[in-house]
């Protein structure tokens, strides 16, 4: 069972590594990219004497299987525009649709349906502005020796 969860999870972060695109400048050549690259056929201790303690991963398994670390550093500011954050609704009353009937002179009104009127509540917050985006992610074998590396982003931290 545990190795369907590894396999699970592995999974999970291989679907998430695929997805992302590069910006609009490449990130093969920058030097996080270069020196995630030059960590493979190597430990993954020296992994973590180069960037810290990783934010999640897992070591290889008892039954063989290998492992994977990752890296995510996220850098924000809070820009001029406001947003709205939602925190709730409230009750405002009820909307009524109505048909007209008659015929032979006589007119009248008839409800229809009757549905709840609700309005968001919540307030404004300056809106958040990514600047800086970085994941690595490395996987080892079941030695915990690098074999592969994963580098999204990682441009220079400069606001662009």
């Amino acid at each position: 069972m545990p190795s369907i969860k590894l396999a699970a999870l592995t999974m999970a972060v291989l679907a998430l590594t695929a997805c992302a695109v590069p910006g609009k400048s490449s990130s093969q050549d920058n030097e996080i990219n270069i020196a995630a690259q030059r960590l493979i056929g190597q430990p993954a201790k020296k992994a973590f004497e180069l960037f810290g303690k990783p934010d999640q991963g897992m070591g290889p398994s008892s039954y063989g299987s290998g492992g994977f670390y990752a890296w995510n550093r996220v850098q924000t500011h809070l820009g001029p525009d406001k947003v709205f954050v939602q925190t709730g609704s409230e009750y405002v009353g009820q909307r009524e649709t109505w048909v007209g009937v008659g015929g032979q002179g006589v007119a009248g009104a008839m409800p229809v349906s009757s549905e709840a009127v609700y309005r968001k509540t919540g307030y404004y917050e300056n809106q958040t502005v990514l600047d800086y985006f970085c994941s690595i992610t490395l996987y080892t074998d079941s030695k915990n020796i690098i074999t592969n590396a994963s580098v999204i982003d990682c441009q220079d931290r400069q606001r662009r």
